[in-house]
């Protein structure tokens, strides 16, 4: 084999040098972009389960106390505070609304933002909780 052979030889055998780098540099924002994303899709998800406990602690309250103004208020209050207590920093900017529906029935709804990873990025989520007021009937 002569040395122009050997050259032509190495020039089509390293033709393909550095590809993998540039195909890194390609495919790596892509990969951490799926990555971000996945993440966020999670502690969207976690808030969602956070707002729902939330208000299911909110509804036991109201329905428990009656559905009397005190324990909507009550409910409220309970909600809030189960919700920071439960979530620690899963769900930020709570606010929770208690309202007594027609027919002794409550519904609590708790809404809030989700964890983010970069500000503004993460949807609000909310839940809601309706059942009936718990009430005291005598055996007959």
């Amino acid at each position: 084999m002569t040395w122009l052979h050997r050259r032509v030889w190495r020039a089509l055998r390293d033709r393909e040098a550095g590809a993998s780098s540039i195909e890194l540099v390609l495919y790596a924002p892509l990969l951490m972009l799926i990555t971000f994303m996945l993440v966020q899709f999670a502690l969207t998800w976690y808030g969602d389960s956070v707002a729902g406990a939330a208000a299911r602690e909110a509804a036991r309250v109201a329905r428990v106390g009656g559905g009397t103004p005190a324990a909507l208020a009550s409910a409220e209050t309970r909600g809030a505070s189960y919700a920071t207590a439960v979530g620690g920093k899963g769900l930020t900017d709570v606010r929770v609304e208690v309202v007594r529906l027609a027919g002794d029935q409550v519904r609590a709804t708790v809404s809030g933002r989700s964890m983010e990873l970069v500000g503004g990025l993460a949807p609000r989520v909310s839940a809601s909780v309706e059942g009936p007021i718990e009430q005291f009937r005598p055996d007959l």
